[in-house]
């Protein structure tokens, strides 16, 4: 919201300003489309069930078209050649979301954050989940009270490898 703010701010326009809010927020569209598309959920579609499907980390696909570097360079084509304010606002949207999932998830979640968002280097992992991510420390919480922790969430602050590597090396010192 504070981007399509800027935005708006600085071009008078409201259509750079909705762009910038679909691409840096709306973007994760996709997340739930895998879920109801390659996980199967159609019979629980809620987000209170798609919000605990996610925190209690069990998608075994990843595909996720719009968090894609390849996407990104075709839209920049063409924010080039046809720089609509919508589009050109949505393309730094979405490029501020990316980069943040980028720092975020990355440090705490993704095995190779920057190949992680090449729709090819997933389709090359077959969208596996298990070939894509690091198994991480989850709240108990997170799949019963999903909405609470959406609005709660910190990442974790050590990956699975890293905390199980800290508690042996604390036994063997012990």
């Amino acid at each position: 919201m504070a981007l399509g703010g800027a935005a708006y701010a600085a071009t008078g326009s409201p259509e750079a300003a909705a762009g910038c809010f679909a691409g840096g927020f709306l973007i994760d569209v996709d997340h739930y489309l895998d879920y109801l598309l390659f996980e199967k959920q159609w019979r629980r579609p809620g987000p209170r069930s798609f919000l605990s499907y996610y925190f209690r980390l069990s998608p075994r696909k990843l595909v996720l078209p719009l968090h894609s570097v390849e996407l990104m360079s075709i839209l920049l084509v063409v924010c080039f050649f046809h720089p609509w304010p919508l589009l050109v606002g949505y393309w730094f949207g979405a490029a501020m979301h990316l980069i943040f999932d980028v720092l975020i998830n990355g440090e705490c979640a993704l095995k190779r954050a920057f190949f992680f968002y090449l729709l090819s280097y997933r389709a090359w992992k077959r969208f596996d989940a298990d070939q894509l991510i690091d198994h991480v420390i989850v709240s108990p919480d997170a799949g019963k009270r999903p909405i609470h922790y959406f609005f709660t969430w910190r990442p974790p602050e050590k990956k699975v490898a890293e905390a199980a590597s800290v508690s042996s090396t604390e036994s063997m010192a012990g």
